[in-house]
């Protein structure tokens, strides 16, 4: 009997749990209450290292990948022994790589960025006195040019207060207890690193089990519902796989391509804060859609307080910059992985940015490129099932969609 009932009301049953499910996830990140997030922290906590742990191995796993097949390449022999052997140095050296540009970026961008940072609070009274020295000059006796002189003074007051309020107060004491708890406090790095390390020790069972994991998965799915759910899930699954790691991991290699040019330019043409604009530039390249722009807008501020002909000079190379990244670059590294429309991008990441803040700028695209598949495959269904297939074929010759 209840056998029977389980073969009758499984899907059932399936389709209810994760309806719950994401019930509570939208209670979570929308109404955000406090049991909720409470909650979502203590199993955060908990979880952390294997979250940290599969996000490693998501990310290294391209590389590990790579260097497999290099190395049975030039060992000319895919036995068994050898591709375990080809297996575990390809972790290891993925692994050591991951660590060498974390120490890379800890030890020489940060000190950098932080010297830049103190440069620029050190000029920045003097870059002001010099711009409103200018602006009274550009006052010409008029009441209209009056005005609008003193005017833009006091907003340049009150910005360049809240700019060094923040630089002062908040941003260079962060960046120096940090740098401070790495460099100097071998109890800083273990509390600091704990979680990190437990997460690379846990992303080696990941990537060494990769395949069997997903074959695990596979079989419970084939084994609690019916086949033709199970392939609908299967395929799904492969499609968000192909997205995630297509764009983010193809995002990341685009910005630290265009971080490194835009470093190479500034240093050759001894640009101040070079090393600063080059991590600001390459970080926000990832955001898609906005990201050039707010990349851009800051370094050239920043460059304004010490050489106004430079900022010139480097916001025609941002742009010429952006054109090749958009053109040529991205589509190399990415292609047309998200195959949405720039208008759902933009409602995306303000969407998700909104939610999420930084880390939904970066993610809200391809998760909405998930949702706008589910949603297309799920309307072609219902128009076949009711007999409307023609509006499919309509849309797809109109738009080529």
């Amino acid at each position: 009997m209840e056998t029977n009932f389980w073969k009758k009301y499984k899907d059932l049953i399936l389709l209810f749990t994760i309806t719950i499910c994401v019930i509570f996830l939208v209670a979570l990140f929308f109404f955000r209450t406090s049991v909720f997030v409470k909650a979502f922290r203590a199993i955060s906590s908990i979880l952390a290292p294997f979250i940290y742990g599969f996000v490693i191995a998501y990310l290294l796993r391209p590389v590990s990948i790579r260097l497999e097949r290099l190395l049975l390449r030039i060992g000319k022999n895919s036995s068994g022994k050898r591709r375990g052997l080809a297996r575990t140095v390809s972790i290891i050296l993925s692994l050591l790589l991951l660590l060498a540009a974390i120490t890379a970026l800890l030890l020489l961008v940060l000190p950098q960025i932080v010297s830049s940072i103190s440069r620029i609070i050190s000029r920045l009274p003097a870059a002001i006195d010099s711009f409103q020295a200018w602006l009274t000059g550009l006052d010409s006796g008029d009441e209209a040019s009056h005005e609008l002189v003193s005017t833009i003074n006091q907003i340049t007051e009150t910005v360049s207060q809240k700019v060094q309020s923040f630089l002062q107060t908040s941003l260079l004491p962060t960046l120096q207890t940090a740098i401070t708890r790495v460099t100097s406090s071998f109890m800083g790095i273990l509390g600091v690193l704990k979680d990190f390390g437990l997460g690379c020790i846990i992303s080696v069972y990941y990537l060494t089990s990769w395949e069997k994991f997903g074959m695990q998965a596979r079989m419970l799915f084939y084994s609690s519902m019916s086949r033709k759910s199970a392939d609908i899930v299967m395929e799904e699954t492969h499609f968000i796989n192909r997205m995630f790691s297509g764009f983010i991991i193809g995002k990341l290699v685009d910005s630290a391509i265009i971080g490194v040019i835009c470093f190479l330019f500034t240093e050759l043409f001894n640009f101040p804060y070079a090393m600063l604009i080059s991590v600001i530039v390459g970080v926000t390249n990832i955001i898609p859609f906005f990201g050039p722009y707010l990349g851009a807008i800051p370094s050239i501020l920043l460059l304004m307080t010490e050489s106004f002909p430079k900022a010139i000079v480097f916001l025609v190379f941002i742009i010429v910059l952006q054109q090749v990244d958009g053109n040529i670059i991205g589509p190399k590294i990415l292609g047309d992985r998200l195959g949405i429309s720039s208008f759902w991008i933009l409602f995306s990441i303000l969407f998700f940015g909104a939610l999420w803040g930084l880390v939904g700028m970066l993610v809200g695209a391809p998760i909405f490129a998930v949702l706008y598949d589910l949603i297309k495959k799920r309307t072609r269904r219902g128009l076949k099932a009711r007999g409307c297939e023609e509006l499919a074929d309509q849309y797809r010759e109109a738009f080529k969609q």
